[in-house]
């Protein structure tokens, strides 16, 4: 059961801008060890540094990413590494090292996919899943706090199907480890999930209509799916929110049924929700899948690192 969890934030929208890496270190399903970093970064979007806290001035005096990952190489070592939505912070990683030559792969797991294959939630990203776990997850979108989470949910995973390795877990699951090597990467990914879209032909034709056939890509998340968006996002226009969805190869809808494959939520101002806990689009989800229909849940943060990992994770 050896692996080491990491999780980054960023000071921005580059993958490039990680701002602070936290890695921790399981052994026999417990924590044996770990390592956080603040990372010197010059520009700050106000919108991530609403999310986690961290400031231009905090990291003024850090050290760059060159010598940072330096430690943190050493301190993983030959351990597989495991992320929640790990195409995220790979994919910050892998920005962070074009121009590093690395020395070895590194294999690399996401929980959030595992998760997706083993719970019957709706919503997975960590503050979901660990709640579901029973897991004590502070969500204050810290980079060792979250590492530690997300390693914790793993281990729970694994508990629950009896193995002792993510490896095992995987096969069972039939999940391909990610890898990242100096030449390239592919994802965590799992293996059936890249089949026939299931949209029908006026909502393709509305993606080919919308958007240039240079701008369009299947991304695994979205590719083939209809997308409902409820509440105010803080960091895009809606607009652009729909218009990412169909490059990404899925279609804006704009109420929820029975053919809905995922909701992305934002803020919801509490004088509309005039005393209930959940909006009308998510409480219809919940009232779906109680039906026994799968319907996704994210919110924003999760929409928005998902959206723009790069192609293969």
């Amino acid at each position: 059961m050896d692996f080491v969890a990491i999780d980054f934030e960023t000071a921005n929208e580059d993958r490039g801008s990680a701002c602070e890496i936290g890695l921790v270190r399981f052994s026999g399903g417990q924590v044996v060890d770990s390592f956080q970093s603040l990372i010197f970064q010059d520009y700050f979007n106000p919108f991530h540094v609403s999310l986690h806290g961290i400031t231009e001035k905090q990291v003024a005096k850090a050290p760059g990413f060159d010598d940072v990952w330096a430690e943190a190489e050493k301190f993983i070592g030959d351990s597989p590494l495991l992320a929640h939505n790990a195409g995220f912070d790979i994919s910050v990683l892998y920005r962070s090292l074009e121009q590093v030559n690395i020395q070895k792969p590194l294999t690399y797991f996401c929980s959030m996919v595992l998760s997706r294959r083993m719970l019957g939630i709706s919503y997975f990203g960590l503050p979901g899943v660990t709640e579901f776990l029973g897991i004590d997850y502070p969500m204050n979108h810290r980079a060792d706090s979250d590492a530690e989470a997300a390693g914790k949910v793993a281990v729970a995973l694994m508990a629950k199907k009896s193995v002792s390795t993510l490896d095992e877990l995987a096969e069972l699951l039939r999940v391909n480890p990610g890898t990242l090597t100096s030449e390239g990467f592919s994802g965590s990914r799992y293996k059936g999930e890249l089949g026939g879209s299931g949209l029908s032909m006026s909502e393709k034709k509305k993606i080919l209509e919308a958007v240039p056939e240079s701008e369009r890509y299947e991304d695994p998340d979205f590719a083939g799916k209809r997308i409902v968006f409820t509440g105010a996002l803080m960091g895009m226009k809606r607009d652009d929110a729909e218009l990412a969805i169909m490059k990404a190869g899925g279609i804006p809808v704009s109420s929820v049924s029975k053919k809905t494959h995922m909701l992305i939520f934002g803020y919801q101002q509490p004088s509309a929700l005039k005393g209930k806990s959940l909006s009308g689009k998510r409480q219809a989800v919940e009232d779906l899948r109680a039906e026994g229909v799968d319907i996704e849940s994210i919110d924003e943060l999760q929409f928005m690192q998902m959206l723009a990992a790069p192609e293969g994770f």
